[in-house]
């Protein structure tokens, strides 16, 4: 199924069970895999591959309270995805609420990868399986992440930022500076983590010591 007013450039490719919305902008040469499904007001540039499951354009998770009940945020914003982007399987990357929610050339994402509302991912980034980006994350380009979550707010370098390890978590608004490896839950500089969890690996001697101290302690005062 494809919508009114969308455009499919020259030898692009759309599988079994796709759905394409309206308004959305395919260019030439790119793939999708069976049962993508593009959302309205989408642009894909050239050569891009979305492979099968992912969804572009879904809304964002964008509620207001009011009178102790949730209300839904109208998200009327879109999506832009550069030339030569690669989506894996079962990804999503959710419209903005205003404005829009860009991936930059070349970036590449894994399967079950989640790109919040208005999150703005530069250009060749590599992210592993399962990351995901909340709403308003700013990524630089040249960045290699492995299974993490990035919160609201989120702000990595311009150049080669890496942040490795299964769970790492970068907190909301907490800035990631360009060339830094970061590691852990939540995420720190890699040698500040490694220092830690070698205090970490001493912890039982020390408990050790402690009680020995505390018995002598009482022996003294008896």
């Amino acid at each position: 199924m494809v919508g009114d007013e969308t455009r499919i450039g020259v030898a692009t490719a759309i599988h079994a069970g796709c759905i394409v919305g309206k308004r959305v902008s395919l260019g030439d040469g790119c793939v999708l895999h069976p049962n993508v499904t593009v959302y309205d007001n989408v642009d894909i540039g050239r050569g891009s591959v979305l492979h099968s499951g992912c969804v572009i354009g879904a809304d964002g998770f964008g509620y207001v309270m009011e009178n102790e009940r949730w209300h839904k945020f109208p998200q009327v914003g879109r999506v832009e995805i550069g030339d030569f982007v690669e989506i894996g399987a079962n990804s999503c990357v959710d419209r903005a609420a205003l404005g829009v929610t860009s991936i930059g050339e070349g970036t590449k994402l894994d399967n079950m990868v989640h790109v919040g509302h208005n999150c703005r991912i530069g250009k060749h980034v590599v992210v592993a399986a399962q990351t995901g980006f909340s709403g308003g994350v700013v990524g630089g380009r040249i960045t290699r992440l492995s299974v993490g979550r990035w919160g609201s707010g989120t702000r990595r370098g311009s150049n080669r930022v890496r942040c490795w390890a299964s769970g790492a978590a970068c907190l909301t608004s907490k800035i990631v500076r360009s060339g830094q490896t970061v590691w852990g839950t939540p995420a720190r500089p890699l040698k500040q983590h490694l220092e830690q969890l070698a205090n970490l690996a001493h912890v039982p001697d020390m408990r050790k010591e402690l009680v020995e101290i505390k018995r002598r302690l009482a022996e003294l005062e008896r």
